[in-house]
This record gives structure tokens, C-alpha cells and sequence, in this order.
């Protein structure tokens, strides 16, 4: 009898993703245990990256009791610091904001104004929260709110799964 090789399963998600959503999933966990801030920066080279990985951070939230607030924005919500911190019971929620981008080519500077002028906001609110960024978003950060840029707590890079010269990773 000749003996099989052990069937190898593929991994739904990459270690990079694993340990990504491992990290942010502590940082929002002891910034909810001691009540304090966080503000979380998330960079993605794909939408669909994007998209796993904010479920996957949302599944793990909501484990907690606590809900998640998603937030995208645009032209007429350019000022995203004062949306968040007027929330109501914003010390039960994670907000998760996106559009950063698409919303500053709409106003013409207003949305990285808005973000490095009232940046200290989130910190004195004890606001919890993940800017889900692209490579673009996250180059252009620090050199149109650098202010903000400094203000963050962490920054979190999620590598695409695939590999152009090797393929899909396991």
C-alpha cells in the first residue's frame, strides 16, 4: 500500500492578513478596556482586500458587544472628526471610515483640512476608529494632514494575496 501525502488545505487568508486583523483586533481591544483612544490606520492594495478584512474585524468586534459604525465620506461630510465625535454612545461603538480620497477630489482640500485641524477630537472624545486607506490615501496622509499623520496610533499594512510571479500565497 503506497502511502498518501497529507492533503494540504490552502489557508482562507494569508498570515500578513492573520496577524493584520490580529493587531488591530488587540489595539481595539485594550483601547476598549481602558477606555481610552485609538485611532487605526489600515493601508490595502485591493478593494476586495479591503472589504475581507473589514468583515473579518467586524466579526471579531461584534464577539465584543460592541458595535461597528461604518462611515463613508463624501462631499457633504467632509469634516468626518465632528460626525464621529457627535455619535451618540460612541464608547460602545468602533467606527470605520473610508472614501477618504474620492470625497477630497469633490472639495478641494477640505477633507485632510478637516482632519488635521480637529484631530485632537478623537483623542479627547476617546473615539475608536479604523480608516480603511488605499495606497494612494495613505501617501497622501501625512503630506496633507500631517498633524492628523502624527496623531494616529498605529498604521497597519495588508499585503495582497497574490503574488504576480509566484501566484496566490498560501
Amino acid at each position: 500500500m503506497v502511502k498518501q501525502p497529507p492533503i494540504r488545505r490552502q489557508a482562507s487568508h494569508s498570515k500578513s492578513f492573520r496577524e493584520g486583523i490580529s493587531i488591530l483586533t488587540d489595539e481595539i481591544n485594550l483601547a476598549l478596556q481602558w477606555q481610552r483612544p485609538s485611532i487605526l490606520l489600515t493601508v490595502h492594495k485591493s478593494k476586495l482586500g479591503q472589504v475581507k478584512a473589514q468583515e473579518t474585524l467586524e466579526r471579531e468586534i461584534v464577539k465584543k458587544n460592541i458595535k461597528v459604525k461604518r462611515i463613508k465620506i463624501n462631499s457633504s461630510n467632509t469634516d468626518i472628526i465632528s460626525v464621529l465625535c457627535r455619535t451618540p454612545d460612541r464608547d460602545r461603538i468602533v467606527f470605520f471610515v473610508s472614501g477618504i480620497e474620492t470625497a477630497e477630489k469633490q472639495k478641494a482640500g477640505d477633507v485632510y483640512r478637516a482632519l488635521n485641524m480637529h484631530r485632537e477630537f478623537l483623542v479627547e472624545q476617546h473615539v475608536r476608529v479604523v480608516f480603511w486607506l488605499t495606497e494612494l490615501e495613505a501617501g497622501n496622509l501625512p503630506h496633507h494632514a500631517p498633524d492628523f499623520w502624527a496623531f494616529r496610533h498605529r498604521v497597519v499594512e495588508f499585503a495582497s494575496r497574490e503574488n504576480p510571479k509566484k501566484g496566490p500565497t498560501p
